[in-house]
């Protein structure tokens, strides 16, 4: 094979140059482009709080406006939910088959679960953390407190061509953890999230406060909450305890109670059959009983009573 000539090195040389120079043009425009000309994400300071080093948004229209129009990937799909009349958090959760963790994540203005305000929020469809920084390094730190394992989800780290981020939030997705980072009002529920669970999942037709009697057409408190389910559901204690009731109880028809610590006691009304007998001691993964239309009842659902040293109190403050 014959050797390249000087005039042939010559020309590689150029062109090699040449397409240095291209790289170094194209590396330099880029990021003049996605740093000087592309749209930013800018946000008010005044729409959210810091803790801990991190952002979270107390006001909810800044936030939704953001996620809704957000130029990145956030690395999940989100839709954009307009909540209707007597519709829950838990009414969402299972149209999108997801969870409250992972609305709560998503969400960080609320401040509460059984809100009478109709929300907008946004419901990240895989379940998971949604969150939003200001710093990429703190999405490191972050994924640190979770213990995250995973790859990180979300277009967020300095590429060749954006090298400098003018962005004021980005957001970040992480698959399948629960929130450490909380505002103050729904941290505080958080702490008992980890004592109750759902005694089975279902559509929660009446929830606690005033309502009008769906029979007796009269205005009423209601005591608890009605969670509507097929008949024979399996229902489960919503935390262990010692059952203290057990059998028929005026229009509550086939009633069961369990006593817990703290002063708690939980109650289960309606049922088509009970499992358990008074001082029978259950867990969160005992089937108590089965779901029915016992006693005054429209129709197959369990009436689920919180009661707190002898006082009824809202379930869905303590409950998802």
């Amino acid at each position: 094979m014959l050797a390249p000539t000087y005039a042939q090195l010559k020309n590689i040389k150029l062109a090699l140059k040449a397409a240095a120079g291209i790289l170094l043009a194209v590396f330099i425009l880029g990021n003049i482009y996605n740093t000087f000309i592309k749209k930013r994400v800018i946000v008010n300071p005044a729409s959210y709080i810091m803790k801990s080093g991190y952002p979270i948004f107390t006001s909810e229209k800044d936030y939704i406006e953001l996620v809704s129009t957000y130029p990145r990937d956030p690395g999940v799909k989100i839709a954009i939910h307009s909540m209707q009349e007597r519709e829950t958090l838990w009414d969402i959760c299972r149209r999108y088959k997801t969870d409250i963790d992972t609305i709560i994540a998503a969400n960080p203005f609320l401040t509460g679960l059984n809100s009478a305000k109709l929300h907008t929020i946004a419901v990240p469809l895989e379940k998971g953390v949604l969150l939003a920084f200001d710093d990429f390094f703190d999405v490191r730190r972050m994924a640190n407190e979770l213990n995250y394992g995973d790859e990180i989800m979300g277009d967020y780290k300095p590429r060749i061509l954006k090298i400098i981020s003018r962005d004021d939030i980005r957001f970040v997705f992480f698959k399948n953890v629960r929130p450490v980072l909380l505002n103050p009002e729904i941290e505080k529920l958080y702490a008992y999230h980890r004592l109750f669970e759902q005694p089975l999942w279902g559509k929660y037709t009446s929830m606690f406060g005033n309502r009008r009697h769906p029979i007796f057409k009269t205005h009423e408190f209601h005591d608890a909450v009605d969670i509507q389910a097929p008949y024979g559901h399996p229902i489960n204690a919503a935390r262990a305890g010692i059952v203290s009731y057990s059998g028929w109880r005026d229009g509550y028809g086939k009633t069961l109670m369990i006593m817990h610590d703290n002063g708690y006691t939980t109650m289960y009304s309606h049922c088509s059959e009970l499992k358990v007998n008074r001082g029978d001691f259950v867990t969160k993964d005992s089937v108590i009983g089965y779901v029915g239309s016992t006693g005054v009842s429209t129709g197959p659902h369990l009436h689920f009573s919180l009661i707190y040293h002898g006082k009824s109190v809202d379930p869905m403050a303590l409950l998802w």
